[in-house]
């Protein structure tokens, strides 16, 4: 409940800005890819006369640690890919709240539009124990497929594992991280109708959970992670005159 209510809290906040401070208000909608992940991402864009404007966005994305192998038991019928010493599938949402500074102005489609972005925010690891689908047999000379949670002390049989469980199973065992992210940027804006804009943001983030995010069982799972972004949208501009 905690982590809601700070995104509520930053929701209120950004929704809250004096719409009498700004030329052009922007909502972008679009795809983020990261090296560890990839996603989706809302973009609320404040756009003022000064040159300096602000920015409010919302993340949702998968996260991906870097010894992440899968692999395939061949020996196993219908056996699906899995991570060997995988413990939970995570993903992270992302509140941020973010200065630019316009170098070039969008204004039609002749003209691109060059912003720098910079700032940060709160993020939250959502955290799914792995369940597997493990073979053994029945004592009857067949084989059976139990669902088990993934424990690297009691799974070491990589010849027994027939893959990944149903995604629904350990829904309710998801637990929480919480953390702190920052990104700086550059972005471009243009398109045919300036009040439809099309927008691509390239940068660098930051992302630090104390002890790390536990998504390996036999590597060393950082508190720090950072890397390269590339952000894709489609937007709609609301002009204050």
């Amino acid at each position: 409940m905690r982590y809601k209510f700070i995104i509520l809290i930053i929701c209120i906040f950004t929704h809250c800005v004096s719409w009498a401070q700004s030329s052009v208000l922007s909502n972008y909608g679009g795809f983020v890819y990261k090296f560890n992940g990839f996603g989706v991402s809302y973009q609320k864009k404040f756009e003022t006369n000064k040159n300096i404007g602000k920015q409010f966005e919302i993340e949702f994305e998968t996260f991906k640690h870097e010894k992440e192998t899968k692999t395939f038991n061949s020996e196993i019928a219908n056996s699906t890919p899995f991570v060997f010493g995988k413990l939970n599938k995570t993903a992270i949402l992302k509140a941020q709240y973010f200065i630019t500074k316009n170098i070039s102005q969008f204004t039609d489609e002749q003209r691109v539009g060059i912003d720098l972005v910079m700032g940060g925010g709160i993020a939250i690891g959502i955290l799914k124990p792995v369940y597997l689908n493990m073979i053994y047999p029945d004592g009857g000379g067949f084989e059976i497929i139990v669902s088990e949670k993934y424990n690297p002390l009691k799974h070491t049989d990589i010849t027994r594992i027939a893959g990944y469980s149903d995604f629904r199973t350990g829904l309710g065992e998801t637990t929480y991280k919480t953390g702190i992210t920052a990104s700086t940027g550059i972005g471009f804006t243009w398109g045919y109708y300036n009040n439809f804009p099309k927008r691509i943001e390239i940068g660098c983030f930051l992302e630090f959970f104390r002890k790390g995010l536990p998504v390996m069982a036999f590597a060393q799972n950082k508190p720090i992670q950072k890397g390269v972004y590339v952000k894709i949208f489609f937007g709609k501009r609301i002009f204050n005159n």
